[in-house]
């Protein structure tokens, strides 16, 4: 596949993601050739070809917490929260991924890891492998999560910390 025909990528890409069952759409992006929307069954997948970075494809999640993550995060002390955070920070950074995670929990994009591929090197097989283990990423970053906010003792003036 030549570099430089970012229209037969896509089509490529698309004709994956349809042969899969996967839906997808096509996003506005002034920096990318490209920028396709998967929805995959825990996150959805953003696939765009950088215009920055010739030949590289971008494979991309994003996560937001949910409403009930947010309502117990917020009555967490701020240290514990700064805590928590590190936390998870610490978890990424011993992974191979690119990622950039938000103290700000109620940011929209709270948490982004990514993937980058050479288009010479692209098969349907490493885009979809890549995609599944972000996926898997992301879910096992919800379970870390989780697991924290369940054990954090929520701050509240009318009860004792010890009983």
């Amino acid at each position: 596949m030549q570099i430089e025909d970012h229209a037969a990528i896509r089509t490529t890409i698309e004709n994956w993601l349809d042969a899969e069952g996967i839906t997808f759409k096509n996003v506005p992006d002034l920096n990318s050739h490209f920028h396709i929307l998967a929805g995959l069954k825990n996150i959805s997948i953003h696939i765009h070809e950088s215009k920055v970075r010739r030949g590289c494809l971008i494979v991309q999640g994003v996560w937001a917490l949910g409403p009930d993550q947010l309502e117990r995060v917020e009555k967490i002390k701020d240290e514990d929260k700064r805590s928590l955070f590190l936390s998870l920070f610490a978890i990424l950074d011993k992974s191979e991924y690119h990622f950039m995670l938000q103290e700000d929990f109620n940011s929209q994009s709270w948490l982004k890891i990514q993937r980058t591929l050479y288009i010479e090197d692209i098969t349907r097989t490493r885009l979809l492998e890549e995609m599944k283990d972000l996926n898997s990423r992301f879910v096992n970053m919800n379970y870390t999560l989780n697991e924290a906010l369940g054990y954090i003792v929520p701050v509240s003036s009318d009860s004792p910390v010890y009983t």
